[in-house]
């Protein structure tokens, strides 16, 4: 099965500046996807996807399943991926 994760802002230089990655994978979890996409990209990828006390998700960091937030599915991160998903990362975002 197809799964896309699409970086934004900050995180795409930390991703090759990518604007999308379409992996092959099988029978996988949100939080397997997000610990592969960091074994992948490396340590400052990591730093900003996971809270280096917890390891859970930076509250800071938005992950979108097919435009809605990861907190709002039923098994959270332990949402297993559907051929055609597509992830959504946002950073922090900050103005005026």
């Amino acid at each position: 099965m197809k799964i896309t994760v699409r970086p934004f802002l900050t995180l795409r230089p930390v991703m090759r500046n990518l604007t999308s990655i379409e992996w092959e994978l099988d029978d996988i979890t949100l939080r397997n996807l997000l610990d592969r996409l960091c074994e992948e990209f490396g340590g400052d990828l990591k730093a900003q996807v996971f809270d280096p006390k917890t390891q859970d998700i930076s509250d800071m960091l938005k992950v979108l399943v097919n435009g809605r937030h990861y907190t709002t599915l039923d098994e959270k991160l332990e949402t297993v991926l559907q051929d055609g998903d597509e992830i959504s990362l946002f950073p922090p975002v900050a103005g005026g």
